[in-house]
């Protein structure tokens, strides 16, 4: 359900500003000498109320109103059901008060959207909260050139590029020249909007970025002359054990102060929930588990006890575990080389590389599933092979 927005009848609506939110909202024609806010109240918990120059956004715990500028509108219609808008609560809507109305701190950024599928916009994305919005009706109306010369002729939003929606599809738009621009998923626009928006990427960056993903996607022809090795570069017989640590990046190091400080290393280690659940891996600070591998028809397959590490069976969300037996080709683990001799993992012919997403400071979540923002930008896990020495 919308927001429902009163309507004064000194204000006409065709000069307001739209935004995304108004998809959904309800417009109410009003007498403001007869309209009653606390009555209102009663049966709206909060609802806008248009003014020539600004809106005024009531919330039930707030019958005073908050007075804020039509450049915040669809930031605030996104929030108002779920924030408190008290000014010391409005920091993440990124408001700030100037001469009593409170107005955003970033311009907009202009969307020019397919009405038939505006719903497809209304998830609660933080993406979408600081914009304006032009709606067109029909697939023939999607003219770049055309939106091109509306959005020159605003002065309340983001001037070098704007955004065209048509369901799940996005393109960015340079507002200069139309003829640049570039088209992608949903799953992205955080990003790259975002990055936009801060000018700190420019359209022909990701056109240029998407000419190279090739080269991040794991190589998918089997080396025959493959061999496991330690990291000091000696090769591992089936019958050593080792520990892998998970290689962090210098930038990924916090800094201390205490120059004595040494940080715990990352390591994989097995999670064994029940005996009924599938051991899968993960990333543990201070801490791994002991591993080995087997060589069966030329392909390495790394063990841990007398079990194969494989592709969890779970296909919603693939994890890395465990299974008694020779995993089949579709759960067979890939191992591969990188350019500095650590090692990394991926499905068998799969398109990106296992993962490690640091959860809390001491549980990485590993997973191997496809993600296109994992593909373009994600650092693939790194392992380092530290061989168990054998004692006498």
């Amino acid at each position: 359900m919308g927001i429902s927005i009163f309507v004064p009848e000194h204000v006409d609506v065709s000069k307001i500003q739209p935004c995304l939110r108004d998809v959904r909202a309800e417009f109410v024609d009003i007498d403001p000498n007869t309209f009653d806010v606390q009555a209102m109240l009663e049966e709206h918990k909060y609802f806008i109320v248009l003014d020539k120059d600004y809106f005024v956004a009531y919330q039930k715990q707030h019958p005073e109103g908050v007075k804020c500028d039509y450049k915040s509108r669809n930031s605030v219609m996104s929030n108002v059901a779920h924030t408190d808008l008290v000014p010391r609560y409005t920091y993440h809507m990124q408001l700030k008060e100037l001469n009593g109305v409170w107005t955003s701190e970033q311009l907009p950024v202009l969307y020019f959207v397919f009405k038939p599928d505006a719903d497809a916009l209304m998830c609660n994305n933080a993406t979408e909260d600081n914009t304006i919005a032009e709606f067109y009706d029909t697939v023939e109306e999607e003219d770049f050139e055309k939106f091109a010369r509306i959005a020159k002729s605003k002065n309340n939003c983001v001037s070098h590029f704007f955004v065209v929606n048509r369901g799940y599809d996005y393109f960015v738009v340079d507002t200069d020249n139309s003829s640049v621009n570039y088209k992608f998923s949903a799953f992205l626009k955080y990003k790259i909007i975002g990055e936009l928006a801060a000018k700190k990427a420019t359209i022909q960056d990701f056109i240029e970025e998407e000419k190279h993903l090739h080269e991040r996607k794991p190589p998918t022809k089997r080396n025959p002359n493959f061999q496991l090795c330690d990291n000091n570069g000696v090769p591992l017989n089936e019958n050593d054990t080792f520990m892998m640590e998970i290689f962090r990046f210098a930038e990924e190091d916090d800094d201390d102060e205490d120059d004595d400080y040494e940080p715990e290393l990352d390591y994989v280690s097995v999670f064994e929930d029940a005996p009924s659940e599938p051991a899968i891996i993960f990333g543990s600070v201070g801490r791994g588990d002991v591993f080995g591998f087997k060589v069966i028809d030329g392909i390495t397959y790394l063990t841990y006890g007398d079990t194969f590490m494989c592709i969890d069976s779970k296909e919603s969300y693939p994890q890395i575990g465990f299974g008694s037996e020779i995993p089949p080709k579709e759960r067979r683990i890939h191992i591969h080389y990188s350019d500095d001799g650590n090692i990394m993992l991926s499905r068998w012919n799969g398109e990106v590389y296992a993962y490690c997403e640091w959860i809390k400071c001491s549980y990485g979540s590993i997973e191997i599933a496809y993600r296109e923002e994992l593909l373009r930008w994600g650092r693939p896990m790194k392992l380092v092979i530290k061989r168990i020495e054998k004692t006498e």
